[in-house]
């Protein structure tokens, strides 16, 4: 059983939805949506009711059994290139939470004889090995681009699926992008919706210099460029419009805060004291401001000269951590108005300002879902751990991290069905989590060293 806090009025724990399949299925096994043409390419059965795994504690959820055999190199197309492709699709199929990647040892069958077409497929074979999805591959060299294949098949059916992404010829260094939209349309046929391959994040990582600085990455941890080049302290990333990344650094022993856009960074706010925890929305930046004093506030700044627009909260305590709804009507901020750390609620001109948690003494760090729904956050427990919450916009409570370390600094997916974290959990440092919106599903998404700390996914 997960702990509640000592106060657990208003608590709802996701058991009571242990019966539901992840990400907002609903109890509905994978139903598949894409539209279906072609004889070649029949639709799989959208009522698949996979394998009963156990994920978390007594929970259980359905997994689809798929099979993704080595991607096959042809025309001269480089080997390491075909295993890399295979590679990506194994780890990010996994990675998403929906399908159960069968091993590769448990084929007892020579895989590489089979072509890509369904005439060419032993379905048999593979519906011994326990697969319902199988995935074909294939890379060819076409002079200085790659053609690029690849298919899902019904293995139940002996047909492949169709979807909204088709073969294709690119640059070498368009493959990996790719991959990832073929995994959201795969995603997208079995849920209804697409996955968030190809998505970025931004996150600050400390090095052994004791410096700390800001990089962005794609979801599956490629491509990660680091957009700091000082020798300070430099935290709290948070993205802009078109891919500009916010972000507040020491650099000139004030926390300063910089913006970082194509490739070059330029301070946008330096007032004495404070300015953090930028949020962006629809045009509107608000900002943590102490303006050269102890106490903090909300503020609204210009987000192309970072001249004051609008004061948002005006108190004796502390108010910071603002973050706006999907609509930027409202803001949700951190607030030490009633004797702890507490998520309060306001409209986006400060009006209407109330409290929203009443449970746990420090709750910090709050985002809104996309889906407008629930706000997640960081909560100290009764231990001493620090652990991730949601609230519901009635102040309902669900726990969605126990008893695996310190869990820190959420932030949710551009639709709302995943939630990235750090955690120490494993006793290897801060390291990037990827969970379900429920909490259900838990994977490492950064497998190489540690120092990871408050990731934003960019929406």
């Amino acid at each position: 059983m997960r702990r509640q806090w000592s106060n657990t009025r208003g608590l709802r724990s996701p058991r009571a939805l242990a019966a539901l399949a992840w990400l907002g299925l609903s109890g509905l096994a994978f139903s598949a949506t894409a539209q279906e043409s072609e004889a070649s390419a029949e639709p799989a059965n959208g009522n698949l009711s996979g394998i009963e795994i156990e994920v978390s504690g007594e929970a259980r959820r359905t997994l689809l059994p798929m099979a993704v055999p080595d991607t096959l190199a042809r025309g001269g197309a480089d080997p390491e290139l075909a295993r890399q492709v295979a590679q990506t699709l194994r780890r990010n199929l996994d990675l998403s939470g929906y399908f159960r990647v069968l091993p590769v040892d448990s084929f007892y069958f020579d895989t590489h004889t089979e072509g890509l077409a369904a005439a060419d497929i032993s379905f048999s074979n593979w519906m011994n090995v326990g697969a319902q999805g199988l995935i074909k591959s294939s890379v060819r060299a076409e002079g200085d681009q790659i053609a690029l294949d690849l298919r899902l098949f019904s293995v139940d059916q002996g047909r492949q699926v169709s979807l909204s992404w088709s073969a294709t010829t690119v640059s070498p260094d368009e493959v990996q992008a790719q991959v990832n939209a073929f995994i959201n349309a795969v995603i997208a046929h079995y849920t209804g919706e697409p996955g968030f391959f190809g998505s970025r994040i931004a996150y600050a990582r400390r090095d052994r210099s004791g410096a700390k600085h800001v990089y962005v990455m794609n979801i599956d941890g490629s491509g990660v460029q680091r957009i700091t080049r000082n020798n300070a302290i430099n935290l709290l990333p948070s993205f802009g419009p078109g891919g500009a990344v916010y972000y507040t650094s020491y650099q000139d022993q004030n926390p300063d805060l910089w913006v970082w856009r194509n490739g070059r960074v330029s301070k946008l706010s330096s007032r004495s004291g404070q300015n953090s925890g930028a949020a962006y929305c629809g045009g509107k930046l608000a900002l943590t401001l102490s303006l050269g004093g102890d106490n903090t506030d909300v503020y609204l700044i210009n987000p192309d000269d970072g001249a004051v627009v609008q004061r948002l909260t005006d108190h004796w305590a502390i108010d910071v951590s603002p973050t706006w709804s999907p609509d930027c009507s409202r803001i949700a901020f951190v607030s030490g108005r009633s004797g702890g750390a507490h998520i309060y609620l306001m409209n986006a001109d400060g009006s209407e300002q109330r409290r929203l948690t009443f449970q746990g003494t420090y709750n910090t760090t709050p985002e809104w879902s996309p889906r407008g729904d629930r706000i997640v956050f960081s909560g100290r427990d009764e231990r001493n751990r620090y652990d991730i919450f949601a609230v519901d916009l009635q102040g309902n409570i669900e726990r969605l991290t126990q008893d695996q370390g310190n869990n820190f600094e959420p932030s949710y997916s551009p639709d709302g069905r995943y939630i990235l974290f750090t955690s120490d959990r494993g006793g290897r440092g801060k390291r990037l989590w990827l969970m379900s919106a429920d909490g259900m599903v838990q994977k490492l998404l950064t497998e190489e060293g540690s120092g990871y700390e408050e990731a934003a996914w960019e929406r």
